[in-house]
């Protein structure tokens, strides 16, 4: 199934104590490439959290946004008495030197770097807490996996509305082969009639079947055609696969090009060259699809 890179979403878990927020948001990438803007306290589980995404996706930018707000229990920070002792002193001191009189109050000191410090057991989630984050991003997962599916669906019928129109324009090219040829023997033979016009000699019907063999040879695209129509059902059949398939569908346009470049350098026929320009620019309009494909 074809799935978009580009999504987002939203997950949550509550309870009486904490309430985890985690937003998901992806982009296109070549690769996978996973950053995270997590709670000091949650940075821990970084590594296993990754595992969580890569399960789940296998191809974009994935930003992972997490907020983790307690609502009653036991204080995460503590006075640090050692250091409010110090600010003191040396306040005191340099008052002291000063000449200047007066009392620092305690709610100054507080304010200070480093009075206050992450109670001891505050710097890693409990384990309820870490199980509420990963239910948390799951369900963001899930949310956004099914963006990424949505948004899917709508570049597959993108695609294959380019395969019908690619199709329908082959046919132009098969109609037009026979056509070519009976055309280009009539100018062959006018152009040799001139030619040898004024010199006594005249052309056979022979002469004339050799040159179309050589023509007819050089400007055969049968293979090229045979492989464009093998290539749009390769690309349909991706439709029921389940395991990405953006570098596939990458590999299939570009190989479709190929064989529209080439068709394009055989053509010798101003209407068969405007026909394959039309496959190449809705084979390039997969190109550029296939680029926002997991």
């Amino acid at each position: 199934m074809i799935r978009s890179m580009t999504g987002f979403g939203r997950g949550q878990v509550e309870t009486k104590d904490f309430t985890v927020r985690v937003e998901v948001r992806s982009v296109n990438n070549r690769g996978l490439r996973v950053s995270y803007r997590l709670p000091e306290r949650l940075q821990a589980l970084e590594p296993e959290l990754e595992k969580v995404v890569r399960a789940a996706v296998s191809r974009g930018t994935i930003n992972v946004v997490a907020s983790f707000d307690e609502i009653e229990g036991e204080a995460t920070y503590e006075v640090n008495a050692a250091a409010i002792k110090s600010y003191r002193e040396s306040l005191e001191a340099l008052r002291r030197e000063l000449g200047v009189s007066g009392e620092t109050p305690l709610s100054a000191l507080v304010t200070l770097p480093g009075a206050m410090q992450r109670a001891r057991g505050a710097e890693e989630p409990l384990p309820e807490q870490a199980g509420a984050v990963f239910g948390a991003l799951e369900a963001a997962l899930a949310e956004l996996v099914a963006a990424r599916k949505a948004e899917g669906a709508q570049i597959w019928n993108d695609l294959t509305g380019c395969c019908a129109t690619i199709e329908k324009t082959l046919v132009r090219v098969e109609e037009r082969r026979p056509v070519m040829i009976e055309e280009y023997r009539e100018r062959l033979r006018e152009r040799l009639a001139k030619l040898l016009e004024g010199i006594g000699s005249t052309i056979t019907e022979e002469d004339v079947r050799r040159e179309i063999v050589v023509f007819a040879d050089r400007a055969d695209i049968s293979e090229e055609l045979s492989r464009l129509k093998g290539h749009i059902e390769m690309l349909r059949a991706l439709e029921s696969r389940e395991d990405a398939c953006g570098r596939r569908l990458e590999f299939i346009a570009q190989e479709m090009f190929r064989e529209a470049n080439t068709m394009a350098s055989k053509a010798n026929d101003a209407r068969m060259v405007e026909a394959v320009l039309d496959v190449k620019a809705e084979i390039e309009k997969m190109r550029e699809q296939a680029l926002n494909v997991e």
